[in-house]
C-alpha cells in the first residue's frame, strides 16, 4: 500500500516551519514597535522569554538587530531595546508595467531611500526587456551597502514560488519568462516575484493604508482590474495563484466578450480602457479618465452617465467581495482612483447600503496610502519578510544556475 502524501490529508507542521512562522510573528512585532525589549516583545507576540530569546539570538547572528540602551528611568538595570539593523544592508523593489520600470531601494528597516522610475514597453524581445529592468536595479544601487534581495511585482498570471511570469495580456508576448533566474543570475542575491496587485495588497499592509489590519483587499483600477487579497498576514493565493482575480468575475452575464474568453467580466466594463472606449463611441472630447471627470464636473450628461454606469458595476463587484471574504478594509488604488476624485467616496456610501447590515457598520474603503508606489513598496516587503523568515538560506543562498527559459 502506498503510504506517501496525499493530498486530501491535511499535513501537519514540522519543527522548522513553526519555528519560521514565530520567527515571522516576533519580525511583525518588531516592525511595529521597535524600539522594543525582549520582555515587551514576548508580551507582544505571546511567545516565552525563551522563544524570544532564542529569535532574538538568531536575527543577531545575521547582524539583523541592533541593541541600545533604554532611556527610561527604572528601578535596577535599564532594558535593551531592540531595532533592526538599517545600516545591514539594502533591498530593492521593482514594478514591471505596461507603461514603466519603477525601482524602490530601501534600507534594512524598510525605509525608502531612492526612487527611480523609467518608460517601459514590454515587446517581444524578452531579452531586451530583461536588460532594462537590469539597467534600472543597477543604477539603482547604493555601491556602499550590501545588496541583501531584490523583490519583483508584474502583472500575472505568474508563478511566484517559481519566479515565473506566465503570460499576461497585452505584455508583448511574453511566455514562461524566469524572471527571478535572469536578475539573481545578474546581481548574486536572492529574488523573489508576485503578481503586481498582490505585490499591492502586501505594500498596503505593511506601509500604507492597511498597516493595522490582518485581513486587507486591495483592488487595482488602471488598464486591467487586479486585486490581492491578505488573510491573516499573508497574500491569499488559491489553489492555482489566481485568487482575486476580480477583474475577471462576471458582472454583466451577456456583456463584451473579454480576453480571458468569458463574457460580462468587470475589466470589460470598468476598465480606464473600457471606459474610454464607451466615451469615444459616444462621441466624447475626453483624452483620459480625468478628462472625462472634467467634463461630468462641468454639467455633460453623458459623461456623468459613464461615471454613474461605472460606480454601478464597481459597487456590485465590491459587495461580492465584502460578501465573499469579509475584509476589514478595501484599499483602492491605480490611474482611475486618482482620476476621479469622487470614486472611493460613492463607492463606501454605496457598496455600505448593500452589504450585511452588521458589515455595513466596520466595512472601510480607503484610498491607498502608497498610490503610484504600491506595488514597488511591496516588493520591497515581500523581500525583507522573505530574508527575514529564514535568514540563514536568504542571507547564504548562492546565484541559481542559468535556465534555458528565458527566451531571447
Amino acid at each position: 500500500m502506498n503510504h506517501g502524501r496525499s493530498r486530501s490529508i491535511r499535513q501537519g507542521r514540522n519543527l522548522p516551519e513553526v519555528r519560521a512562522d514565530n520567527l515571522s510573528v516576533v519580525v511583525e512585532a518588531l516592525q511595529k514597535l521597535q524600539p522594543i525589549s525582549r520582555s515587551a516583545l514576548a508580551d507582544a507576540t505571546g511567545l516565552t522569554a525563551a522563544t524570544i530569546t532564542h529569535m532574538v539570538n538568531e536575527l543577531e547572528a545575521y547582524d539583523l538587530l541592533v541593541e541600545t540602551p533604554s532611556h527610561e528611568r527604572t528601578v535596577g538595570r535599564r532594558p535593551t531595546l531592540l531595532t533592526f539593523n538599517r545600516r545591514r544592508g539594502q533591498l530593492i523593489g521593482v514594478e514591471i508595467s505596461r507603461t514603466r520600470i519603477l525601482a524602490i531601494r530601501s534600507d534594512f528597516g524598510g525605509q525608502t531611500l531612492a526612487r527611480l522610475e523609467r518608460p517601459f514597453r514590454p515587446t517581444a524581445s524578452v531579452r531586451r526587456g530583461l536588460n532594462a529592468i537590469r539597467e534600472v536595479i543597477a543604477e539603482l544601487i547604493d555601491p556602499g551597502l550590501p545588496l541583501l534581495g531584490i523583490g519583483v511585482g508584474v502583472p500575472g498570471p505568474v508563478n511566484s514560488t517559481e519566479g515565473v511570469v506566465i503570460e499576461p495580456p497585452n505584455f508583448g508576448g511574453w511566455r514562461n519568462v524566469r524572471v527571478t533566474d535572469a536578475l539573481q543570475v545578474h546581481f548574486g542575491v536572492p529574488c523573489w516575484l508576485d503578481d503586481d496587485a498582490k505585490a499591492a495588497a502586501y505594500g498596503e499592509r505593511w506601509y500604507g493604508a492597511g498597516r493595522h489590519e490582518e485581513t486587507l483587499l486591495y483592488i487595482s483600477l488602471r488598464s486591467g482590474v487586479g486585486a490581492g487579497l491578505i488573510v491573516g498576514d499573508r497574500v491569499y493565493r488559491g489553489a492555482h495563484e489566481l485568487a482575486g482575480e476580480i477583474g475577471h468575475t462576471t458582472i454583466h452575464v451577456d456583456g463584451p466578450l473579454c480576453e480571458c474568453g468569458n463574457r460580462g467580466c468587470l475589466e470589460t466594463l470598468v476598465s480606464v480602457p473600457a471606459i474610454m472606449q464607451e466615451a469615444r463611441r459616444l462621441g466624447l472630447n475626453a483624452e483620459d479618465p480625468a478628462g472625462l471627470h472634467r467634463l461630468a464636473q462641468a454639467g455633460d450628461a453623458v459623461a456623468q452617465n459613464i461615471k454613474d454606469r461605472v460606480y454601478l458595476y464597481l459597487s456590485a463587484a465590491l459587495v461580492n467581495a465584502v460578501n465573499h471574504y469579509d475584509p476589514a478594509v478595501i484599499v483602492l488604488g491605480g490611474l482611475l482612483v486618482r482620476s476621479w476624485p469622487d470614486l472611493t467616496g460613492t463607492l463606501a456610501q454605496r457598496v455600505k447600503g448593500r452589504s450585511f447590515g452588521y458589515l455595513s457598520k466596520d466595512i472601510r474603503i480607503v484610498d491607498s496610502a502608497l498610490d503610484r508606489d504600491a506595488a514597488a513598496l511591496g516588493a520591497v516587503a515581500i523581500a525583507l519578510h522573505k530574508i527575514l523568515r529564514d535568514p540563514a538560506r536568504a542571507l547564504a543562498a548562492p546565484p541559481v544556475e542559468r535556465g534555458a527559459a528565458t527566451p531571447p
